[in-house]
């Protein structure tokens, strides 16, 4: 066949390489260069200072590979401007597929086309840079498996060919890639492939069985919800000052209860929840993007946005204990009051802005085996407790709720081994995880408390934690209060603390719970945030400005009642001025708590008064057509109050605090018990005030207050008898100085 351009020019490069084999001449390079060589001419070389060694090929070769993946694995990201490459020209014959960011366009190619990737690289020997973006380059006469150099046995072999570089300039090398699909592995080849993908599919295996299985507790959500059982538990109490604070907070049924009082928990249900609140529920508009946040009234009766949680239990138990012999004397007669069953729901609102407690409200019934209920409401303001146990009761109620575990660990990884940090409040440590007949994996979690152990008792605390569950799904907590137990770790203020802090005797608990079922919910609490409605510092409080010197008593200036103080010891004074607190107020002493009461029509007023000398009494005055009427006049034993007129505060008035305590949007749980209907008193409430120049303060001992030294509170108390013949009381105090309401409780038994 003769050798002119026409019928070479028909061929296919494939068959133009097969005949420069034949003829002994290099079958690399493009279709033209073919061409001419089988013609005889001459083809253009690159000059000598541009041709790349075979090292600098190979080294170049596995630099452009890298690249390339490295690219692939970023995710295609972009090379930086100043290294980004000139557009490529090629040739009329090559069909030009330009990668964008290592993205592969597809293109529909003839049956007998190859796919050909070309590499095109810096000709520098030391180390090779992209010169442009990879290329799919695709020919109909291009035939990748017999370019360049072939390896003798046939097989395809990565190829390197010296061509053009776009810009003219320095030498580059080509990378010619064979499609996948065209090779033929060998069974050798095979075989190494599958035992690599078992070693790697049992190297993936064990790495995900051996992965950090750690419990890492979650943050509360909106919706989130746990029902638990309650095993066989107890309260033991001994000691009469013990049982007394027991027995003085339930104010009436356990009268009768002295030296020993036992609570047997035979069995119980109970609930854990936070509550989604809905939209309506959020007022400022800008602040829909907390959904699930409620509305809540702080101690002064403003809005804040808070989430809401709900705990609920239900027990079954038994009242044992001693009785009086008689009074003042506990003798070893026992009592048993069998078959009580216990209903308490105990709601915390707590705001999403700085995460403090604003409010806490509990509902309480005991009923007995006749189904005859005493029940108790209550609500505090920013205390955690609801009665008057002290200290005592931050332990005592402690196990009935379950752990928040994300408030306790945060976001720390919990792992078999890991334990608290050196000097923590609490010691803890996590045991090997396990799987739970109840609850499938879980982590035990054993935590104790170091310094009351030292100074108060001993107390320990054993947990099941599950991953995504917010409290524990078991939790046992085994208690004992008695100061006579601390040891010598115990530090000189903390053993004065225990002392002052905790009476005489003990207190043994034992109480356990066991998760039934768990629900999430929708959306995460978020704390902290910055929202719209939350009330500033000052924001609908009165200042410092508003608050008054005293006198010789707290000043009233009240307009709402038309008899206040200030007329009351003026009356006094003028009329009878002999009287216990004109005598006090004569010798520089003070009224340091008095109370008025609507008594049938007249308004009537008990003034409590101290001498320097700390002789102490009271005078009872009544309004009378105008005038006062004397109505009681006794006094105290002599250092019964202590008298320091230096201790006294500033305070706001009687008049200011009592149009607080009576807005309905404030207080609307507290006001239904207290106000007329038309903004006034009730008739039955008696409305005072109180100073404190010690650090003991025994105003109603029912509401966890701890006003401290020279503290003055004010107080509205209640008692009454329903149509159903049981009887009522509602007592509620506020800080005089602030007007922060700090709680208020409502208090009914059945019928005698």
């Amino acid at each position: 066949m003769g050798l002119d351009r026409d019928s070479l020019s028909s061929m296919k490069v494939s068959e133009l390489r097969a005949l420069c084999k034949e003829k002994g001449l290099l079958v690399s390079g493009k279709k033209e260069e073919l061409i001419s060589r089988l013609l005889g001419k001459e083809v253009t070389k690159k000059s000598p200072e541009t041709k790349v060694t075979s090292a600098s090929l190979e080294h170049g070769k596995d630099d452009a590979i890298d690249r390339l993946l490295a690219r692939f694995e970023a995710g295609g990201a972009v090379m930086p401007e100043d290294e980004a490459p000139e557009p490529a020209v090629e040739s009329e014959e090559v069909l030009e597929v330009e990668v964008i960011e290592a993205e592969i366009v597809e293109a529909e190619i003839e049956p007998e086309a190859e796919e050909e990737l070309e590499i095109v690289l810096d000709g520098e020997e030391e180390e090779p840079t992209l010169e442009v973006e990879p290329e799919i380059l695709l020919d109909d006469d291009d035939d990748p498996w017999t370019g360049g150099v072939v390896a003798e046995e046939g097989e395809p072999a990565l190829v390197a060919d010296e061509i053009e570089s776009p810009d003219g300039s320095d030498a580059s090398i080509t990378i010619t890639i064979p499609s996948l699909s065209s090779i033929e592995f060998s069974p050798k080849v095979i075989g190494a492939i599958t035992i690599s993908a078992l070693i790697l599919g049992a190297i993936g295996f064990t790495i995900f069985m051996q992965q950090d299985s750690s419990f890492q507790a979650r943050n509360l959500h909106y919706g989130d919800s746990m029902q638990f059982n309650i095993l066989s538990s107890s309260i033991e109490v001994e000691g009469d000052d013990m049982v007394a604070i027991f027995r003085d907070a339930a104010a009436g049924p356990l009268d009768d209860a002295c030296g020993e009082l036992t609570a047997e928990i035979n069995s119980g249900t109970g609930s854990i929840s936070i509550r989604e609140g809905a939209p309506s529920e959020i007022i400022h508009p800008s602040d829909q993007q907390f959904s699930g946040a409620v509305s809540a009234l702080d101690a002064f009766g403003r809005i804040h946005l808070a989430a809401e949680e709900i705990i609920t239990h239900e027990m079954n138990f038994d009242l044992s204990g001693k009785t009086w012999r008689e009074e003042g004397d506990c003798g070893n007669l026992g009592w048993v009051l069998e078959d009580n069953f216990l209903d308490m729901t105990t709601k915390t609102w707590t705001d999403i802005g700085d995460k403090q407690l604003i409010r806490t409200s509990t509902d309480l019934t005991i009923s007995d085996e006749e189904n005859r209920a005493t029940n108790f409401e209550a609500t505090t303001f920013g205390l955690d407790a609801i009665s008057g146990l002290g200290v005592v009761s931050s332990y005592v109620f402690l196990p009935l709720t379950p752990l928040d575990l994300h408030e306790f660990f945060g976001d720390a990884s919990l792992t078999s081994g890991s334990t608290s940090e050196v000097g923590s409040e609490w010691s803890w440590s996590v045991g090997n995880e396990m799987n739970d007949n109840n609850h499938g994996l879980v982590y035990p979690i054993s935590m104790s408390h170091s310094e009351f152990d030292s100074c108060n008792g001993h107390i320990t605390i054993d947990l099941l934690v599950k991953s995504s569950v917010p409290w524990p799904v078991q939790q046992d907590a085994n208690i004992v209060i008695d100061k006579n137990l601390k040891s010598s770790d115990c530090g000189l203020i903390e053993s004065s603390l225990s002392d002052a802090a905790i009476p005489d005797g003990r207190i043994s608990i034992s109480f356990s719970m066991r998760a039934t079922s768990t629900n999430s919910g929708s959306s995460a609490i978020e704390w902290l945030v910055d929202y719209t409605s939350k009330p500033g510092p000052g924001e609908d409080r009165p200042g410092t400005s508003a608050q008054r010197s005293w006198g010789v008593a707290m000043p009233d200036e009240s307009s709402l009642r038309a008899w206040n103080l200030e007329s009351a010891l003026e009356c006094t004074l003028a009329n009878y001025s002999t009287s216990g607190v004109a005598t006090a107020i004569e010798q520089g002493g003070y009224v340091w708590s008095a109370s008025t009461v609507m008594v049938d029509t007249n308004i009537q007023w008990n003034m409590s008064w101290v001498t320097e000398d700390e002789r102490a009494g009271w005078t009872v005055v009544q309004e009378d057509n105008g005038g006062c009427s004397l109505v009681d006049d006794e006094n105290m034993d002599d250092g019964t109050v202590q008298w320091n007129r230096n201790a006294i505060p500033d305070t706001l008035t009687m008049n200011t605090l009592e149009s607080r305590l009576l807005s309905s949007s404030r207080y609307p749980g507290l006001n239904i018990h207290i106000n007329d209907g038309i903004g006034g008193w009730d008739d039955d409430v008696e409305y005072g005030y109180r100073l404190s120049v010690t650090e003991d303060n025994e105003i109603f001992d029912v509401i966890p207050i701890s006003l401290g030294e020279g503290a003055v509170s004010v107080y509205a108390e209640k008692s009454w008898t329903d149509d159903n013949n049981r009887n009522h009381d509602v007592v509620c105090v506020m800080d005089a100085e602030n007007a922060r309401l700090l709680g208020w409780y409502h208090f009914w038994t059945p019928p005698n």
